[in-house]
């Protein structure tokens, strides 16, 4: 019997070896700043200016939490937790802001009307902000450090900027715990907004 003559190109090993070394992420702390790498668009978006290129600071207390569908319950009670914190927050003047990382816009405002949620949504399905708070990376995949998960997505994170970009709380949440620490996070809100009233007022 005659069998077909295959050039030893053509063959494709079965196994193929990948020879990525996957770095740790290196989520930012509190003390650090965002501001650099921030682009003018996502800081117009996440804090309702105008004309962002113009105003060197905030115009409140940023609450930014990254979400993604992929993470099941976590990231639902982890918006509920938020939205338990959302009077509160307001009233110290600082603002909540969900980071979608899905990028599907009506699919989390579906669940966040399910669950009678009210919180503001950015998209960044790029990772840009993501990338910029040290939660995401591509030399990093979630897939490689987090059993169930097949694509690479942010961490459930939860963080507090105040007016200069400074983080004054950070929780990379790298554990995964359904549980956020809303106190302490309203906490870092009054915190930083009583900091500005104190250098406004010397």
């Amino acid at each position: 019997m005659d069998y077909p003559q295959f050039d030893i190109l053509e063959i494709t090993p079965e196994l193929e070896y990948n020879t990525n070394k996957y770095q740790k992420l290196k989520p930012v702390k509190t003390g650090e700043s965002v501001k650099h790498g921030l682009p003018v668009t996502v800081i117009g978006a996440l804090s309702n200016f105008s004309n962002a290129k113009a105003l060197p600071k905030l115009s409140k207390v940023l609450v930014v939490y990254f979400y993604s569908k992929h993470w099941g319950n976590v990231g639902l009670e982890h918006l509920k937790q938020l939205n338990t914190i959302r009077n509160e927050t307001k009233f110290y003047d600082g603002k909540i802001v969900v980071v979608d990382a899905d990028g599907d816009e009506d699919a989390l405002q579906q669940l966040l009307w399910m669950h009678n949620i009210s919180l503001p949504i950015h998209s960044d399905a790029n990772a840009t902000i993501a990338g910029l708070f040290g939660v995401f990376s591509e030399h990093s995949p979630t897939w490689n450090f987090y059993g169930g998960i097949d694509v690479n997505i942010p961490l459930p994170a939860t963080y507090v900027t105040d007016h200069d970009f400074k983080v004054a709380f950070s929780y990379p949440n790298e554990n995964i715990s359904n549980t956020i620490p809303v106190n302490e996070v309203v906490d870092a809100v009054y915190r930083s907004n009583n900091y500005l009233a104190g250098k406004r007022s010397a």
